[in-house]
Parts: structure tokens; C-alpha cells; sequence
């Protein structure tokens, strides 16, 4: 009787840490059935020889001294994407890490977040030419010294990928607005790493300053239409609670 007991619950707990291995993976959709319509409300990028695009390119030039800085290693170390790899910038800001063991529900909700964004901005990141229109990143254009490039940034062509707007930018406000749900306490601090997250785009010279605006303006966009989900909703809820839990313990 009590080993049979015993192995229920033990399989009871098996389930319970797949479920939050499961959840903490990469998710396969996002929230939204019906992403935003970007090209309604977002500017293109700067036109070529605009007044804007040349001040894009001043703050480029002028921001290559600072990667000999303590603030150039920051944004090199900002150089993440995935949930698991970006949880640790935002530690210190939130007070502790969200890890895959302790806040899967928390992960998942923002790595489907993140998965809007990407669908959201898809109509506008276009590749740069001559595959596609999209905009030639600044380090690209220029030359100049950069953030060390990490294997995903070949992965994912980032000198072939069109620079506007800033998807990292977008992500940084996500984790910002998420984790602002989740620890209303720590707002400031959060929401000041979101931004100079968004901002080391810029100092690696991955970006120019007006992707990393419209990168922030998309995702504030996106998390006004999330709050509206219902499934964002109980996600959000359920991760809080999760949240709260660890934090108690």
C-alpha cells in the first residue's frame, strides 16, 4: 500500500517537471491569432540622405569609442536573445533570475510574447539587398569595430538581415513589461534595463538608433494588445503566482 503510494507521487512529481521542462522550451506560437497590423501605424525607416538618417549615422560613428568601456562590455554581454540567456541581464533589476526550474510558466509566457514580436515586425524586416529592401545594418554600411559576434548572430545572417526595426530593442521592452507584471516593486530598475538593453543595439553597432525607437515602439504596441488576450491574461496570472511562490520561498 505505501509503495504504491510512493510511486504514484513519485510519477506525479515526473509529470509535473516535464511539464515545466516543456514550458520553459522554445513555444511554437504566440498568443495573438491575429498579429497587429504594423504598416498602419509604423513609420519606415529614415530615407535615404534624410536629415534623420544622417543623425542615425552621426550617433553611429560617434558611438564606437564606447566599446572599450565598461558600458561597451555591458552591451556586448546584452548580445542574447533566447529566454534562458537574456533571464540573467535582468537579474539584478528584478531582484533574482527566472530559471527554467523555478519559473517555467514565467519563461513560456514571455518566450510566446516574443513570438508575436516577431510576427508583428515580419511585414517590415525584410532582408537587406539585394535579397530584399530591408535596411543595411550600420556596421555593414560603415565598418567599424563591433560587439563580438556570437554563433547565433551567423545563425541567424545578421549581416544579410534588414536592421529595421530592432527586434532585440522590441525584446528588451517585452522582458521589461513582463517582469514589471510580475514585480511591480521593482518597476524602475526593470523598465531602465529594458531600455539599455534596447540602447546596447546601438553601442554594438548592430543597430541604428532609430531601429532601436521603433524596435520599443512595436513592442509597446504588442503588450497594450496582449493585455487584451484572454489567454495572455491567464498565462500572465498563472506566472505571477508562480513568481510570488519562488519569491516567498
Amino acid at each position: 500500500m505505501g509503495t504504491r503510494i510512493w510511486l504514484r507521487a513519485a510519477a506525479g512529481l515526473l509529470l509535473m517537471a516535464a511539464a515545466g521542462n516543456a514550458a520553459a522550451q522554445a513555444p511554437e506560437r504566440g498568443f495573438l491569432a491575429h498579429p497587429l497590423d504594423v504598416k498602419a501605424w509604423l513609420a519606415p525607416a529614415p530615407a535615404p540622405a534624410s536629415l534623420a538618417e544622417a543623425e542615425d549615422e552621426a550617433v553611429y560613428l560617434h558611438t564606437r569609442a564606447i566599446l572599450d568601456t565598461p558600458r561597451g562590455a555591458e552591451a556586448a554581454a546584452d548580445n542574447v536573445y533566447v529566454p534562458e540567456a537574456v533571464a540573467p541581464r535582468f537579474a539584478e533589476a528584478l531582484g533574482t533570475a527566472l530559471t527554467p526550474e523555478d519559473n517555467p510558466l514565467a519563461l513560456a509566457l514571455i518566450g510566446r510574447v516574443v513570438k508575436d514580436a516577431e510576427a508583428l515586425v515580419a511585414p517590415v524586416k525584410q532582408p537587406a539587398p539585394p535579397a530584399g529592401t530591408g535596411r543595411v545594418r550600420p556596421f555593414v554600411a560603415f565598418g567599424g569595430k563591433t560587439c563580438p559576434l556570437r554563433p547565433d548572430d551567423f545563425k541567424f545572417h545578421l549581416r544579410e538581415s534588414g536592421s529595421y526595426p530592432s527586434t532585440h530593442a522590441a525584446l528588451g521592452w517585452i522582458w521589461a513589461s513582463v517582469l514589471t507584471a510580475l514585480a511591480p516593486d521593482r518597476a524602475d530598475r526593470l523598465i531602465a534595463r529594458g531600455i539599455a538593453f534596447g540602447e546596447s543595439r546601438v553601442i554594438c553597432g548592430f543597430h541604428y538608433r532609430s531601429d532601436v525607437e521603433a524596435g520599443r515602439l512595436a513592442a509597446a504596441a504588442l503588450m497594450a494588445r496582449e493585455a487584451a488576450d484572454p489567454g495572455f491574461q491567464a498565462a500572465l496570472a498563472a506566472a505571477k503566482r508562480e513568481f510570488d511562490a519562488r519569491r516567498r520561498r
